[in-house]
C-alpha cells in the first residue's frame, strides 16, 4: 500500500470512527431494528469510501455523509414499499424497537403512519423530528433549498393529521 493510501485509510478510519454513531441512529430511527439499521450504515461507510475522491469540501465531510446516508435510506424505503406494494414482504409484522419509547402504542401508531408519507416528506421527518435538524440543516443534506424543506415539513405534518384521523386516532394527545 502507497504512503498515501495509507494517510487515507488512516484518515478515513478515523471519520467513521467519529460519525458512526449518528449515521447509525439516523437508520436506527428509520428502520427500527438493529440488523437493518447496521447494514444501512455499513453501506453508507462503503460508499463513502468508494467516493471520498469526489468529495470536494464545499461542505462539511459529515453533511456529506448524511447525503449518501439520506439517499441509502431513501432508496430502501422505496424498495421495501415496492415490495410491499407487490406482495414480497409484510410490514405489517415490523416492529420498532426504540430503547426508550414514552408509550408503545403511541410510537407504534406514529411510525405506521409516518411510514406511509411520501419518501421525501418521511426523511424531512425524520431529520426535522428525531435528529433535530434545522431546516438549513436539511437543505443542505437533501440539496433542496431551505424554503422547500420547511414546505415539505408543513405538508408532512399535514399529511400525518389526515393519517391520523383516517386511523380514527387524535393527533393531540401524541
Amino acid at each position: 500500500m502507497k504512503n498515501s493510501d495509507e494517510n487515507l485509510h488512516t484518515k478515513f478510519n478515523k471519520l467513521v470512527i467519529d460519525h458512526h454513531s449518528r449515521i447509525y441512529a439516523l437508520f436506527r430511527k428509520m428502520v427500527g431494528n438493529h440488523e437493518e439499521a447496521d447494514d444501512l450504515t455499513q453501506i453508507t461507510f462503503i460508499k463513502a469510501y468508494k467516493n471520498y475522491s469526489k468529495f470536494q469540501g464545499q461542505s462539511s465531510f459529515y453533511t456529506w455523509l448524511y447525503r449518501i446516508a439520506v439517499n441509502t435510506g431513501i432508496n430502501h424505503i422505496r424498495k421495501i414499499k415496492l415490495r410491499s406494494f407487490i406482495g414480497l414482504e409484510n410490514l405489517g409484522n415490523e416492529q420498532a424497537h426504540y430503547d426508550k419509547p414514552i408509550d408503545r402504542e403511541s410510537t407504534k401508531i406514529l411510525q405506521e403512519a409516518i411510514s406511509n408519507l411520501p419518501a421525501k416528506q418521511y426523511m424531512i421527518v425524520l431529520l426535522r423530528s428525531f435528529q433535530e435538524l434545522s431546516f438549513k440543516e436539511i437543505s443542505a443534506v437533501m440539496e433542496i433549498s431551505e424554503n422547500s424543506a420547511k414546505v415539505n415539513f408543513s405538508h408532512a405534518v399535514k399529511n400525518l393529521r389526515d393519517i391520523l384521523t383516517k386511523m380514527e386516532v387524535s393527533y393531540e394527545i401524541m
